[in-house]
């Protein structure tokens, strides 16, 4: 990562300005698919800003599958909250993508005892960001069809790794979006068929954003906006 220009963008906002005290403190690691990064109801003790792993947050559900809230890549951090005080992580992060994440340890950011103001803004800037993408995904799952579901979450995806490719198979977007296995292949059939995406194993690859976008919901679209 080079100090001036990071490849995550929100420590790219982050180092606005220049170099940040606590920079040094920040180290690379390789994640695998299915690594657990952080538990539910465990106390923070790292940030993390993936630049090419690709991680879901998923919250606990009583006597259930945990459900997906929301996706992390190189547009933001996990853990985010700690800055604010939060005392345990509520959702479990999972890594879907395999790829580097930067940690940072969580006191280097507040040993100071308060954030800065430019630390303050890019973090409420992103908590608004991230809210606004779990509000949508609720809506999403409510509202609109597997197709549509399928097509958004490809999109928020895409949109956070680089490249035109991650390292998934189909069947793990069964849990993912919550839906059955057999509807999930028809909806990845349609999108196929329209020349947006070729699935192979182990790798989902996108051949045409447009056409993606154009099978898609519009709830990306408008989360984005809600956050500018």
């Amino acid at each position: 990562m080079s100090a001036d220009r990071p490849s995550n963008r929100m420590l790219a906002a982050l180092f606005e300005g220049g170099r940040p005290p606590w920079s040094e403190q920040l180290h690379p690691m390789e994640l695998p698919a299915g690594h657990e990064l952080v538990a539910p109801g465990a106390a923070p003790s790292h940030v993390y800003f993936p630049t090419t792993a690709l991680i879901a947050l998923m919250q606990p559900a009583p006597a259930a599958d945990d459900v997906s809230v929301a996706l992390v890549g190189d547009d933001g951090a996990v853990g985010v909250s700690a800055w604010l005080g939060a005392p345990v992580e509520p959702s479990r992060a999972l890594v879907l993508h395999p790829g580097v994440v930067w940690r940072l340890p969580v006191s280097a950011l507040t040993g100071d005892g308060h954030l800065s103001a430019h630390l303050a803004r890019v973090v409420l800037g992103y908590l608004q960001s991230l809210t606004a993408q779990m509000s949508q995904t609720a809506l999403c799952q409510r509202v609109h069809t597997v197709e549509q579901r399928l097509g958004r979450w490809l999109l928020l995806a895409f949109d956070r790794v680089p490249g035109d490719a991650l390292a998934m198979n189909l069947g793990d977007l069964t849990v993912q979006l919550r839906v059955p296995a057999d509807a999930l292949a028809g909806a990845a059939a349609q999108l196929v068929d329209s020349g947006a995406l070729q699935f192979e194993p182990g790798r989902l690859k996108l051949l045409d954003r447009q056409v993606l976008r154009a099978h898609a919901c519009d709830c990306a679209a408008r989360a984005q906006a809600l956050t500018g």
